[in-house]
């Protein structure tokens, strides 16, 4: 599998490609940060995580974003397979990270990744 790698798209002449593994985290990555309707062919793809993380934080918000994040990576990438008692989120200080053990289906490895869902920019 291969994915254009983000924020760093494009190098001179060329687009910047990554495989495997981390095509599977660019893709998750990409996902969880698009919101619903911003992509122009496709307007269910991405989440509405936006609008829920900033909310008053509960028990039942916090089902609610699990459930978001278990639905679009259910839907959009079938490369990787997730349980939804396999997805946990932790907030500190303002940061709010999903931390998301799943099944690699290119190669049959398993996966954690963790992703802040507060900041997308990378580093």
């Amino acid at each position: 599998m291969y994915s254009i790698q983000f924020p760093n798209m494009v190098s001179n002449t060329s687009a910047n490609i990554v495989k495997d593994h981390e095509a599977s985290t660019q893709n998750l990555k990409l996902l969880l940060a698009s919101n619903k309707s911003s992509l122009f062919g496709d307007p269910d793809y991405g989440t509405r995580l936006n609008a829920l993380i900033f909310e008053q934080n509960n028990q039942i918000l916090r089902d609610l974003v699990i459930d978001e994040i278990y639905t679009a990576i259910l839907t959009f990438l079938p490369q990787i397979r997730v349980n939804r008692n396999d997805i946990t989120i932790t907030s500190s200080r303002g940061a709010v990270h999903a931390n998301i053990k799943a099944l690699n289906l290119l190669d049959y490895t398993t996966d954690l990744y963790n992703i802040n869902l507060t900041n997308f920019e990378e580093k």
